[in-house]
Order: C-alpha cells, then structure tokens, then sequence
C-alpha cells in the first residue's frame, strides 16, 4: 500500500484484532482494500494511529458506552498520562482544492466523445486547463475554468469531431472554451494515465479562512465530540494523504505575504481559536522531507500540535506515539499518484529491493530481489524485465554468465529475514569455485616441501 507495507498494514490489523471488534474490523479492511482513493488512504492513517495509541497505552475503539450515535474514533488515557481523552481521526488531501475531479469529469466527457467519433483515441489525450482571477470587492477570488460534472455542448462536440476526422488533432491541440471552461486537448504519441493526463496553470491553494475543505472537515469531526464529558479533552489527529496544506505547515513561503491565499497553519489557528469551547487540540502528521539545498531529505513524520489558548503544551503521550508510528515510505502527493496508476495491488508487480554483491578471496555474496524472482516465475515478469531489475541494462555484460565462464557456481542459497516495512526480502546467493563449470587445473600444494 501507498503509506505504509502491506506486511506493516496486516501485523497492525492483527494486533488490533482483540479492540477494534469484528464489524470495525471488516469497516477498515473493506476501506484498505477499496479501489477509491478517498477510501484507503484515509483508512490506512487511521488503522496506523490506532495502533500507534495502542502502543503507548490504553485505547477503546469507538466506545460502545459513550452512546448510539456520535462516538469518537478512539478513547485513551495515554495522550495525557491520567487524563480522559477522546480522539477524532480524519485524513485530507487536495482533491477538493486541486480540481482533480471537475477536471477528470471534464477529461471524460471530452474523451467520450472523442471516442464515439474515432475509437481508440481517447487514452492519448491530455488536458491543460486555464483560469482567471481577479477581486469580488474586496475578496480575491482564483478559479480553475474547469465545470464539475460538465457536458459536452452540441457546439463543442462538433468542434471535437472536426479535429478528429480531419486529421488535426495530429499536428495541432484543440482548444474549447465555454462558459466556466476553458482547455487545451493535446493528441499525444503515447497513452496517458487517469488523473495525470490533466494539469492546471491553478495550484491547489485555499482564499478563505473558513470557506475551504480542510475548515469543513474539522467542523464535521468535532461534532462527533460533542457529547464529551466536560473533564474529557478533545483532540483532532488529522493526517496529510496528498494535501499541500498540511505538507507546507511551518515550510519556508507558507504564509502569503500578499494575502491572496491562506495557509494551513492560519486556518488551522484560526479553528481551534473559533471552537475552543468544543476542542481542546489538532495534530497533524504529515509525511515530509527536510528541505535540502542539494539532494533529497529524509523523508519522515512532520507533527505539528495546535492547542486552545490555555492549552498550547505539547501533550505528554503524543511524542510516544509518534515514536511508535511506522514510518511513511512516499510524501502524501507521491502517495496518491502511485494508486491511481495502480501500483499497490497484490496482484500488481511488486515492490523490487536494489541488488548488491559482496565480494571475499574464496566467494561472491549477491543479493537480488526474492520477490522479482517469485514474478519471473510465475511469469509475471519476463526474464529480460528481471535482468533489468538486478541491475542488467541493455547492452551491459550478464554478471551471471561472467561469474559462471569464470567457473563459480552456486554454493549455498538463503532468504534474509523478512522486515516488517519492505514487501520484498533478499534473496541471496553463494557462489563458490567449481570444477564442474570450468577447466580442470593443479592447485598449489599445501604441503611443506
């Protein structure tokens, strides 16, 4: 899976198995296992924290006594060391912001009817869509000129068609502009991806402190606090799954200087500032690297704490359960993009570790991926993909063959142990020299003269 191994996202459901109760259980598998984007991240971030409360203390799973309707994600005492604490989880990302889906609804229309002209067209476009901008007294306003659940026009079908069957669409793009619309059609040379065969000059940016889906969500998750006891602290965890909002948090440039766009730590001050009556903490967890001036950083867990006036102390509990959270393997963005191109099934190929040789006077140690070798097996894979995958380009030597004329050939065979956040092992081979594989030849004698 995108976030975290399926080995990892298995040992926290069975080690979760005894609390989250059969009919949670099956909630978060059929969730982890959903085809919809919007379904597994969030239900992966969820699983992990849970079990990351359970680590450090305490955790009851939606609360059957708290009541029939309304209960928190989690109740524990470990956030706050003796201390009655309800916790709502809940995961974002751009969608809402990006346009993604306006954009793919307006992808779809128009490759649909490309394809009722000329079939097999339509996986070869790509669509850039413009914007505009301006002020609405004294609010600035930017809109990406891309219609949610838009419908090919008479006019525009048959400005489609003409590109189409004359011949156009080859050398030139095709640009459509209607009212709330305006995009570029490229016919591109090789086949395009959903989701990513769609760009705008708009980033993904908020203009309200309030009028935004990340306010929105948060104003959904406290009232699933609302029947907390008084002495009860409430707390928001809030996980990034493909939101700049919360990847930029205390990022250099967050904060727009010329006010044109909010940042997430203004929105998110600015909520808990709103409903500190009702809610007591929000923390997020967003997968991040550190900025570099060269090379990439470490990618790891960014947690930022935003507390009520009055309770701005980091909770005890919390840097536990940090420490006891698996590590990310992508940033949020990386994350969605490689699920939509379905990179996380079980049934895809797999996630192949790197292939490395050791070298000593009497044998080669060479690690190559078990699971490449389980796919070429099964013929998932072709025996010139797995060439490639432990470190053969075209043209480069076979090491293999090398190693074999050298007369080396193998002399042990082992599986090194399987770690919990990679889903591939090594499997590693011996090779030894071997008469069998090379001319016969007199050795120095061992013997004293």
């Amino acid at each position: 899976m995108p976030i975290f191994t399926r080995r990892r996202l298995q040992l926290m459901l069975d080690d979760l198995s005894s609390v989250l109760g059969d009919e949670k259980s099956r909630d978060l598998l059929s969730r982890l296992e959903d085809k919809r984007i919007e379904q597994a991240l969030p239900a992966e971030m969820e699983l992990a924290l849970l079990w990351s409360i359970g680590k450090t203390g305490d955790l009851v799973v939606e609360p059957e006594w708290w009541g029939k309707s309304g209960r928190p994600d989690a109740y524990t005492e470990a956030l706050v060391p003796g201390q009655p604490a309800v916790i709502e989880i809940a995961a974002t990302s751009d969608n809402a912001i990006s346009g993604e889906e306006a954009m793919d609804d307006v992808a779809m229309a128009i490759g649909g009817c490309v394809d009722r002209t000329r079939r097999g067209i339509q996986a070869f476009l790509y669509y850039r869509f413009r914007e505009e901008y301006g002020y609405e007294g004294r609010q600035y306003f930017r809109r990406r000129l891309a219609p949610a659940g838009y419908i090919v026009s008479p006019t525009a079908e048959e400005q489609i068609k003409n590109w189409i069957v004359s011949g156009d669409s080859e050398r030139v793009k095709l640009r459509i502009v209607e009212p709330g619309l305006d995009v570029e059609v490229e016919r591109t040379a090789h086949k395009q991806i959903r989701f990513h065969n769609v760009w705008s000059t708009m980033p993904p940016e908020a203009h309200s402190l309030e009028d935004n889906p990340l306010y929105k969500l948060l104003k959904r998750k406290i009232s699933q606090l609302r029947s907390a006891h008084r002495e009860t602290l409430r707390f928001v965890f809030l996980a990034d799954v493909g939101s700049v909002l919360l990847n930029g948090l205390g990022r250099f440039g967050e904060v727009d200087s010329t006010r044109r766009r909010v940042s997430g730590s203004e929105i998110l001050s600015h909520f808990i500032n709103t409903y500190q009556s009702r809610l007591d903490g929000i923390v997020v967890f967003a997968p991040q690297r550190n900025q570099l001036p060269i090379g990439r950083g470490i990618l790891k867990w960014a947690v930022v704490f935003f507390g009520r006036p009055g309770f701005d102390k980091i909770p005890e509990g919390l840097n536990k359960i940090v420490q006891a959270l698996p590590p990310p393997r992508f940033e949020g963005y990386q994350a969605r993009s490689l699920f939509h191109q379905g990179s996380f099934s079980p049934k895809a190929r797999g996630w192949y570790l790197g292939m490395s040789i050791d070298t000593s006077l009497s044998e080669l140690k060479v690690r190559f991926s078990a699971r490449a070798l389980a796919d070429l097996l099964a013929e998932r894979i072709t025996a010139e993909q797995f060439r490639y995958f432990v470190g053969q380009r075209e043209g480069e030597e076979n090491l293999f063959r090398r190693w074999l004329d050298s007369g080396m050939t193998i002399a042990d065979v082992e599986v090194e142990p399987r770690q919990i956040d990679e889903d591939d092992d090594h499997f590693v081979l011996h090779l030894k020299d071997d008469p069998a594989a090379r001319m016969l030849r007199i050795n120095p004698s061992n013997s004293d003269n």
